[in-house]
């Protein structure tokens, strides 16, 4: 695994290297495949009851083990952490399983919310959500973001890997996507950014201000990355304006940076689509991190690189079909961005690794990689 020095040095345009960091599996079993059983930690899935404060102890160096082999720089903490980017831990709102059977599991939110996962093939939804129109966000029950029993013995967690000299990093909801996620109908939520402003603001600055609230007990645990998932993105545009975006939405990835870089911490953010008409904003704002720089969404990680490299860093850039290619497309494709992307950055896969994915597909792409990294000098 990476050290912390190598990771800053990125981070800060020090140097111009590249590094990894995998986005997450599709699920367990993806995950169990490719990296081994002795990387999985016991708490890799939802127990029956809500799982608060730190991974079990002795679960550390297996996270440890399994961020390593997986191609995380940083090791994700909190009970339920790590699985996928931006998802699990104390930071986000906490999840139970219902149902679990080989071809499927259901799990519930605090929010009341529900998600169902399933497997062969892969698909995911969230449903039963807890509000049907937005004026009822007064009378949503939402847990306390001050209870000490949701970050118990996270500190811990936290110094044990930083004094392995690794990064470590935590997970928070969304300030757009964690709407729709886990508290009212993501096709209501679009529609009501426009026909119901006010109770929109009333929603989603309910969610920010509980978002900073957890965000500064994970600081205060140590935490040195809070990376968190908004789409703002289709495959061609921006979802909503860049208006609606600074409408509602910048004050509150502003006010997260702001709260980080108070800490001397960083702040990693997840969009998919095509976000280029805000990109300007995220920079402005000090986001440090932004993935996943998706081709197929009209992200150049080249080009972006080339115009905002010295002001933030790209993790991402991998074609989410890229695993459907063959290994020669593959392995020209992956040294045409170590030939073609000035800045140092984090290679990043689009959407977690596919079920598809075998581990001689694994291990070829590791090597390549690695292969690239010595010829470059990167």
């Amino acid at each position: 695994m990476i050290k912390r020095d190598e990771f800053l040095a990125v981070l800060n345009h020090e140097a111009n290297k590249v590094l990894s960091w995998t986005m997450g599996f599709f699920d367990e079993k993806v995950a169990e495949r490719l990296l081994g059983k002795d990387c999985i930690f016991s708490d890799i899935l939802p127990g029956p009851e809500f799982g608060y404060g730190a991974s079990p102890r002795e679960d550390w160096e297996v996270k440890a083990r399994y961020a390593a082999k997986a191609g995380m720089p940083a090791v994700p903490v909190g009970k339920h952490a790590g699985l996928a980017f931006g998802h699990g831990g104390p930071g986000e709102f906490l999840e139970k399983t219902e149902i679990r059977t080989a071809e499927r599991r259901v799990t519930r939110y605090e929010t009341g919310v529900r998600k169902e996962v399933r497997y062969n093939p892969h698909f995911y939804h969230h449903f039963d959500y807890p509000l049907q129109e937005l004026a009822a966000i007064d009378k949503l029950p939402l847990p306390d973001p001050d209870d000490p029993a949701r970050y118990a013995n996270l500190a811990e967690e936290v110094a044990y890997h930083q004094s392995h000299d690794r990064m470590t990093c935590a997970n928070l909801n969304g300030f757009f996507s964690g709407v729709h996620y886990f508290l009212y109908p993501y096709e209501k939520f679009l529609a009501d950014l426009l026909l119901e402003p006010e109770a929109a603001a009333r929603v989603i600055d309910t969610l920010g201000e509980f978002n900073l609230r957890v965000a500064e007990h994970l600081l205060e645990a140590g935490v040195d990355i809070i990376c968190f998932c908004d789409d703002l993105g289709s495959g061609g545009s921006l979802l909503i304006s860049p208006e609606l975006y600074r409408k509602y939405f910048l004050k509150w990835h502003a006010a997260l940076a702001d709260l980080c870089h108070g800490y001397g911490r960083i702040v990693h953010m997840h969009s998919h689509g095509n976000i280029n008409q805000i990109i300007d904003d995220l920079c402005a704002i000090g986001i440090d991190i932004l993935n996943p720089v998706d081709p197929t969404e009209g992200m150049d990680l080249a080009a972006l690189s080339k115009k905002y490299g010295r002001k933030i860093t790209f993790a991402g850039g991998i074609n989410k079909f890229f695993y459907n290619w063959s290994r020669a497309e593959q392995r020209a494709y992956l040294e045409n961005l170590f030939l073609t992307v000035p800045d140092g950055f984090f290679l990043m896969d689009s959407g977690g690794i596919p079920e598809n994915v075998q581990p001689d597909d694994w291990r070829f792409f590791e090597e390549t990689k690695e292969s690239l990294k010595q010829k470059y000098g990167r």
